[in-house]
């Protein structure tokens, strides 16, 4: 398995390693340390989120409402500091209540009840961020507490962004439990197949429900280290974020139909996105295309993962 999994975040490594090199050379303010931090900490929401939804899809799932999610438990956290003077440690806690309650409650849908997990989170897409919108009253919060300044732009050892040390800690500890624990291997086991796995014993509805979960806390960590970054907190943050998270799974090798891909290719593919945006910004290219080119990156990444399944069913 971890051979596999190894071979799936290949691509994704010389992808970026390819990109740099060729923004290296277009460019001569990409490779400088200041550019590359920015590109790392720019990367790291999106490679949280991407966390989150690598447990979902390996299942055979998706998650389309972290996007949501996140705005919710942002604006929700910073509500409840600015407007109601609660505990910035209370509304963390808070924060991440939202988000374990949101992945228990479509967890359940899909795993208990068996309503696609596309429709479920497709209802979470509008139903979340209208709620973080209504419960707010649709106002940006500014001037957040501590510790969300040290979060967002602090330091640690006075030179390592901490958006970049949470993203780190974040990776390693959950490389560790999809490669070495029984959540891990159950979660490949039920995305390559689902009916083999309750053969053999495994709950596999329980297992289908705790990867929401994952999704869920996931969020919550990137909207905590979001609103940090932001000084501020609202129901718009985090527009379109799922796409990005999604692309990222993709981009890192990580197979729609489950079973098949890594942790670390997410990072990897978060990465990525990041580059390409950062470089066309760098070479003056707009938004537009920039959009243009990460839906044609995401379209062709799909194209591979199709031939190459198409591939082994063939074996």
């Amino acid at each position: 398995m971890k051979t596999l999994t190894r071979q799936e975040w290949y691509g994704a490594l010389v992808a970026v390693l390819v990109l740099g090199i060729f923004l290296s050379i277009a460019s001569p303010y990409f490779l400088n340390s200041r550019n590359l931090s920015n590109i790392l900490v720019q990367a790291s929401v999106i490679a949280l989120l991407a966390g989150g939804q690598t447990f979902v899809i390996l299942t055979g799932g998706v998650d389309l409402a972290v996007g949501s999610l996140t705005a919710l438990a942002g604006a929700m956290a910073g509500y409840m500091m600015i407007k109601l003077g609660i505990d910035p440690y209370m509304a963390i806690l808070a924060a991440f209540a939202i988000g374990a309650g949101v992945g228990l409650f479509n967890g359940y849908l899909v795993a208990f009840v068996g309503i696609p997990s596309f429709i479920v989170t497709l209802g979470g897409l509008t139903l979340w961020r209208g709620l973080a919108y209504d419960s707010t009253g649709g106002f940006d919060m500014s001037g957040l507490p501590d510790p969300f300044p040290f979060i967002g732009y602090g330091e640690l050892f006075g030179f390592l962004p901490m958006p970049i040390v949470v993203m780190a800690v974040f990776y390693i500890t959950m490389s560790f439990v999809l490669s070495s624990t029984k959540l891990g291997r159950y979660v490949y086991a039920i995305g390559s197949n689902e009916m083999g796995a309750r053969q053999v014993g495994i709950n596999v509805r329980w297992y289908k429900l705790g990867v929401y979960v994952v999704s869920g806390l996931c969020c919550a960590l990137a909207a905590l280290v979001l609103i940090g970054r932001m000084d501020s907190s609202s129901g718009k943050i985090a527009q379109m974020f799922e796409l990005d998270a999604i692309a990222a799974v993709i981009l890192g090798g990580t197979s729609l139909f489950g079973g098949r891909g890594s942790i670390i290719g997410s990072l990897l593919g978060a990465i990525l996105i990041t580059m390409i945006r950062n470089g066309m910004n760098l070479l003056e290219i707009s938004q537009f295309k920039q959009m243009m080119a990460i839906g044609a990156v995401v379209i062709i990444a799909v194209w591979i993962d199709v031939v190459r399944r198409k591939r082994l069913l063939r074996k």
